[in-house]
């Protein structure tokens, strides 16, 4: 193959991740603010400004879209979670970094968010709809990474030998999971000004007295 036709082919591909990238972002849009059982086709194409064709092209339904769009969401953390642990950083480090880049990914998909959180709840099987399913499947991988992390901590000597770190991976889950939900019936304080001080006194309390 010659380089011109390589150019080509990348340049081809990037055009379609970004056509792809459009119309997720634009779903994002749709779906939180008409509502995943309320939104159509007709919608996401007006708000994408792209054919419906096109959509289904890339997907065969909402359903197969806002499936992605949880995938797209729930990687990135699952990303972030599985590089902290295989990180060589010290332990205190390690937790205060993973703090900071979980704020850091946590801002500017709020809205995806948001959405993960209704697919949780959202139990309709029409058309082979399994959302809660999906969310729970990533909810157990990433529950198990933030365990591994903290019985990292332990083997390292950094928390306390009778810590659980299942347990404490549920507690902090479900304080990020209960202030989304929280924070969709009405605005509350920004994140990281709860969960900084939450995350610190989980970890103080778990530090192995030396």
């Amino acid at each position: 193959m010659t380089l011109a036709r390589k150019t080509l082919g990348i340049r081809k591909n990037l055009k379609e991740q970004k056509r792809r990238d459009q119309i997720k972002l634009a779903a994002i849009k749709v779906f939180s603010t008409k509502g995943y059982d309320q939104a159509t086709m007709d919608d996401l194409m007006v708000e994408a400004g792209v054919s419906k064709s096109l959509i289904y092209w890339y997907w065969s339904s909402k359903h197969a879209l806002l499936a992605e769009l949880v995938d797209t969401c729930m990687i990135q953390y699952r990303d972030l979670l599985r590089e902290s642990l295989e990180s060589d950083t010290p332990f205190p480090e390690k937790i205060h970094k993973l703090l900071e880049d979980y704020l850091e990914l946590q801002e500017p998909n709020t809205k995806l968010n948001r959405l993960v959180h209704f697919c949780s709840i959202h139990t309709s099987k029409k058309n082979g709809e399994g959302f809660s399913k999906q969310v729970k499947e990533w909810f157990a991988e990433v529950l198990g990474l933030l365990e591994a992390i903290f019985a990292q901590g332990m083997e390292q000597g950094h928390l306390r030998e009778d810590l659980d770190p299942a347990g404490t991976a549920l507690i902090l889950l479900s304080f990020v999971e209960g202030y989304i939900y929280l924070s969709i019936l009405e605005e509350r304080p920004p994140l990281d000004q709860l969960l900084r001080p939450m995350l610190s006194g989980i970890v103080s309390s778990a530090l192995r007295q030396k």
